[in-house]
């Protein structure tokens, strides 16, 4: 009786402890997933004209939709701690997850930041053409045509494995994925509009996002 009442008794707290480090690992997370576009982001663009979140014509409401989508998808992150505490969507190994997510969003940020480097005053937060702008077509951008969004969607979908929560992680990607493939769409139409046959050329030669896949 009394083996079995201590068992009983190191099962519960071994699963409290679990439940407060997942809570714990949610919360840094998201903490480093806010910092990376509230902190760092702004340090990466060229100019206000980059920094700027006023809408074009071209942006066709997308702007719009990712500046809802981020917000809800960060708040998701921090409420994944109180899902954890309910047992809502927990998945383990935890650590298995938190490594993977770990290492997806630090791919997604060595992916966006080269991204920024390549296009410079040109990667802006909104649809627009700058004076002076062309086809970039070399470095990253020779294999891949937005190899920012590929690096939003791997910082999010790795921060939603990284807190080794299936609710959280399904939701983000259901967000993201359609969010981005649609923004993808408004600009590669503003990008044939303006530069015709050049891009064109070029979009036959590259993949969306992922290559020789998409």
């Amino acid at each position: 009786m009394i083996i079995w009442a201590i068992r009983i008794s190191s099962s519960y707290y071994m699963e409290r402890r679990i439940l407060r480090d997942s809570a714990v690992i949610s919360s840094i997370v998201a903490i480093v997933n806010l910092a990376i576009y509230m902190v760092v982001d702004p340090l990466l663009r060229k100019d206000a004209v980059a920094k700027s979140r006023e809408s074009t014509q071209f942006d066709k409401g997308t702007t719009r939709l990712i500046g809802i989508v981020f917000p809800s998808s960060w708040l998701l992150l921090f409420l994944t701690a109180v899902l954890d505490q309910f047992h809502l969507g927990v998945v383990e190994p935890h650590i298995a997850f938190t490594v993977a997510g770990g290492s997806l969003m630090a791919g997604g940020f060595c992916l966006r930041a080269v991204a920024m480097r390549t296009l410079g005053k040109f990667f802006t937060r909104t649809l627009r053409m700058r004076e002076e702008q062309h086809v970039i077509s070399h470095g990253i951008y020779r294999f891949v045509r937005h190899p920012g969004y590929l690096g939003d969607i791997l910082l999010f979908g790795g921060s939603a494995v990284a807190t080794a929560n299936c609710m959280t992680t399904v939701i983000i990607l259901t967000v993201f994925i359609p969010t981005f493939v649609r923004r993808i769409a408004t600009e590669e139409r503003m990008l044939a509009e303006t530069f015709g046959n050049e891009y064109m050329v070029y979009k036959a030669k590259s993949w969306r996002l992922i290559p020789f896949v998409f």
